[in-house]
């Protein structure tokens, strides 16, 4: 197995990774290989999920390590753990391992994960593309997946397991089936399934491991102890432990009895007296760091010779796992750790994880410090924290990460940090969270405005601000057009690093109420500062709004430049899928409509009303329709114009101030009674026949003549033919005349020529 050794150099915030994370455990040297299960592991190569599934002590991770180290390719290793329900910090270690692997195959994928807004599933196509580009066999072990229990985190697995390139493999070891569409996986002979059935122990491996152990047991005994502890590799550890220092191994194990659970209670207890004092002492006062580095034990225990301890444990004790080869990161194994924290006091436990809170955040490593101080209750350490990395998490994409703490944080603390409810608000909403969740952090933002007048800072008031003028979606054009210009005061009075997203946010909103001119004004202001290509959701928006008014106000040329520019560069931002990229396709639309180009007007506006699909109805996605149905009007599909424009008011019915959408429905109106009424006015001089109908049913759907020669199966000059003979039965003079003609007449619905 080989492990590369080169550094990433695009993580995408100041947040670092976390190291241990992505470290191969070591091997204990009295670990028993397992011949019968590495031969389940090299059985099927090809499948894309081999899942190792089974409860606490049944020596997944000693599997999978001992495995790994035998493999020629290399294997990225990935401890997962509970704030890995944050799917972006998730893969930014896995991108980080990528990109370690050669420089730039993970670099897309990091790129992406580091831009606000960005899907993540975007950065797994990204990584994906990576692995393909490395072209070589490598493994990917997810160890303690069952830690990962957010929807968001577990669908981005499952995307990257449906995608995964031929040369990679993923190998996971869980305590629960992970909601990963296994079922698909194992109908298409993807996975391979080991679970507890195969992982106890066989009394023949039971045998090999006491020998290793020096401990010789009758035959009886030794298929007693595999009875008793059902094969349970835990057990027979703990058991092997404890029978070392018993004068009788024999009659040790006919001692105890019952459950598995029982007997680990009982013999780690056995393990533990048997340990010198100050050993124990160690152990249990430790117990509380899921991770941890001699120094990191000194400052948690007051001493200073933790490294000597560790090593020493290392080689004596099987549950001690190392995990670099340099002895500076360890972990106890999982259930011993657990049992260890039984034995310790809960209050003793809280001052340890109190300093080794002080401990990380003196080293930087902010997340393993928040998560020791909310561990041991210490808000007010979780909330100092937060506040002086926000903007790491929020700009940096870790967006779920820090809503989870900033709800976990009481509300009377959050008064007293009003940049927090302010930056959780504006998370909630970029995560589209119930409008409830937005509005219960924005009332503890403003209660704190109110009561703590001399907390609130202009970068806190342009948050609130911002967040506020976002709920235009939520239709209220009139208030989000004061809370955009508030907003832009306040980034201008003091926080300058907002200036590009809040000018565009309030372009937005000028644009719904109408006034044109002022938010193409704002718009330019916006894409014109030199800091706006660094906030590339401001950017994109930005661009998208000077097409979508240029459009409206006749300048197609400049229009359609705008379009392509935002476009352009959302594509090279990973914004391509987001609604911040609609506003382009829209604008797009509109000068594609004005210049005759139909077609590409209906496939641009379609897909702007995709990227604006919200699961409740929102001004941006009503506009969209509304283009959608102007564009199917210009060319004459005017029952779908109809149905879209139906559904666009719809919506625009149950908005409190829906801005000029009104006028803009009674326009597109007018416009459909107009084209209704000119269709009709036409009669059939001659029905058509069945081929012309089928050639008339293809103008319709936008084909070109060759199109329409090669779905019909007939030549270039019999499409002309066809076409010709409808102009002159339908009376028309172009193709668009000819679709509006037909639609009114009802012919698009004949399957044959009538008569």
């Amino acid at each position: 197995m080989r492990m590369s050794t080169q550094t990433a150099e695009t993580v995408p915030s100041t947040l670092r990774v976390i190291e241990p994370k992505l470290m191969l455990p070591r091997v204990h040297p009295g670990i028993l290989r397992r011949a019968r299960l590495h031969e389940m592991l090299d059985r099927d190569p090809g499948a894309a999920l081999t899942m190792v599934d089974a409860g606490v002590g049944y020596g997944k991770t000693t599997l999978l390590r001992s495995w790994c180290i035998e493999r020629p390719e290399p294997v990225i290793w990935m401890t997962l753990d509970a704030a890995d329900d944050d799917p972006v910090r998730l893969w930014t270690h896995l991108a980080t391992a990528v990109e370690r692997l050669g420089q730039g195959l993970g670099g897309r994928a990091l790129m992406c994960l580091g831009m606000r807004g960005a899907t993540v599933e975007t950065a797994v196509d990204e990584l994906m593309n990576g692995l393909v580009a490395y072209g070589q066999p490598i493994t990917i072990v997810l160890d303690d997946l069952h830690a990962v229990r957010n929807e968001h985190s577990l669908r981005s697995l499952a995307h990257a397991i449906e995608r995964l390139p031929a040369n990679a493999r993923v190998l996971a070891s869980t305590r629960s089936d992970p909601a990963i569409s296994l079922a698909r996986l194992r109908a298409r002979g993807a996975l391979v399934e080991i679970r507890a059935r195969e992982l106890a122990f066989t009394v023949d491996e039971a045998r090999e491991l006491l020998l290793r152990e020096g401990i010789e047991l009758s035959e009886e005994s030794v298929e007693l102890l595999v009875e008793r502890t059902e094969g349970w590799p835990a057990g027979l550890y703990l058991a092997a432990l404890w029978l070392r220092d018993v004068e009788d191994p024999d009659q040790g194990v006919r001692s105890f009895a019952g459950s598995a659970r029982h007997i680990s209670d009982y013999l780690t207890h056995e393990v533990l007296t048997a340990l010198a004092p100050q050993t124990r002492d160690f152990l249990l006062r430790t117990s509380v760091l899921g991770r941890f580095t001699p120094d990191l034990c000194d400052a948690v225990l007051g001493r200073d010779d933790s490294s000597v301890v560790l090593a020493e444990l290392a080689r004596s004790n099987m549950f001690l796992v190392a995990l670099d080869a340099n002895g500076e990161w360890y972990r106890y194994h999982h259930l011993f750790g657990e049992l260890l924290q039984l034995e310790l006091g809960g209050e003793e436990a809280l001052v340890r994880r109190r300093r080794a809170a002080a401990w990380c955040r003196a080293q930087g490593l902010v997340e393993d410090a928040i998560e020791y101080a909310a561990a041991a209750g210490d808000a007010e350490t979780v909330a100092e924290l937060l506040v002086e990395h926000d903007r790491e998490f929020v700009w940096g994409g870790r967006i779920e990460q820090f809503l989870g703490w900033v709800r976990w944080l009481p509300p009377e603390l959050l008064l007293g940090h009003p940049s927090l409810p302010a930056a959780g608000a504006f998370a909630a909403a970029m995560l589209a969270r119930p409008a409830v969740d937005v509005q219960q952090l924005l009332a503890i933002a403003e209660q704190a405005r109110r009561e703590r007048p001399q907390l609130w800072s202009q970068y806190v008031e342009a948050v609130v601000e911002v967040t506020r003028a976002a709920f235009i979606e939520r239709g209220n054009v009139g208030a989000a057009v004061e809370h955009g210009r508030r907003a832009v005061a306040a980034a201008r009075a003091g926080a300058d690093v907002l200036s590009v997203g809040v000018l565009a946010s309030l372009s937005q909103t000028l644009f719904f109420a109408g006034e044109l001119d002022e938010a193409r004004r704002i718009a330019l202001q916006a894409v014109e500062r030199p800091d706006a290509p660094d906030v590339p959701d401001g950017y994109v928006v930005s661009l998208g709004l000077l097409a979508l008014i240029d459009a409206e106000q006749g300048r197609t040329e400049s229009a359609e430049a705008w379009a392509r520019q935002a476009i352009s560069f959302a594509r090279k931002r990973f914004q391509a899928d987001l609604w911040t990229a609609s506003i382009a396709h829209l604008g797009l639309a509109l000068a594609g409509m004005a210049t005759g180009r139909l077609d590409e007007a209906e496939r641009e506006a379609l897909r702007g009303e995709r990227l604006r699909r919200s699961p409740q109805p929102t001004v941006g996605h009503a506009h969209a329709l509304l283009v959608v149905a102007h564009v199917r009007v210009a060319r004459s599909r005017l029952e779908r114009a109809t149905t879209v424009l139906e559904h666009a008011r719809r919506e625009i019915a149950g908005f409190p101030d829906p801005g000029r959408l009104t006028a803009i429905a009674a326009t597109v109106e007018q416009d459909l009674i107009t084209a209704r009424a000119n269709a009709g006015n036409g009669h059939v001089v001659e029905q058509p026949t069945a081929a012309e109908l089928a050639v008339l049913r293809c103008l319709a759907a936008g084909l070109s003549r060759r199109e329409i020669g090669a779905r019909l199966y007939i030549s270039l000059n019999t499409v002309k033919t066809h076409i010709r003979e409808l102009y002159r039965k339908l009376g028309a003079t172009s193709r668009a005349d000819a679709v509006a003609r037909a639609e009114a007449l009802g012919l698009l619905d004949l399957t044959q020529s009538p008569g």
